[in-house]
């Protein structure tokens, strides 16, 4: 398996916490789980960062982004109220899925503590299949940078 390299740098959208005590296990590091549901919360930032109204989206085309796959490289553990910063970018979108990258970064040095690679298949919430991500919505999801 071959290790996942990221830097701050390679990240424009960046989704914040604290680890808090509640989300440690009884060794008194961050569970592993847990990072997973911190690159979920960045991947809910990127949206509002982008300004893609995911939940009106929803409401309104009835389709839906579904997690298929989840990947993480764990590098180093976290603790107690240490502060980290996720960097979020869209890898690649396909004509019915999106891939994310994602690294969780400590706040204070700099240094890449988990990466995470998701993939999300767009599906109609009706049929439950998977529908074609259109141009539009690929735009909207695009990073523009805020100058």
């Amino acid at each position: 398996m071959s290790k996942i390299i990221l830097s701050r740098g390679d990240f424009q959208a960046f989704w914040e916490a604290t680890v808090r005590y509640y989300e440690l296990d009884p060794q008194g590091v961050m569970h592993n789980a847990n990072h997973v549901a911190f690159f979920d919360q960045a991947i809910t930032s990127y949206f509002k960062h982008v300004n893609y109204d995911y939940l009106n989206d929803i409401e309104e085309t009835k389709k839906d982004f579904h997690t298929v796959q989840v990947k993480v490289q764990y590098n180093k553990p976290l603790y107690f109220d240490q502060e980290v910063e996720v960097g979020t970018k869209i890898k690649e979108i396909g004509n019915t899925s999106m891939t994310w990258i994602m690294g969780m970064f400590l706040i204070e040095t700099g240094e890449l503590v988990s990466s995470c690679e998701a993939v999300h298949v767009y599906t109609d919430q009706i049929t439950m299949k998977p529908t074609p991500i259109t141009e539009d919505l690929k735009e909207k999801l695009k990073f523009k940078s805020k100058i």
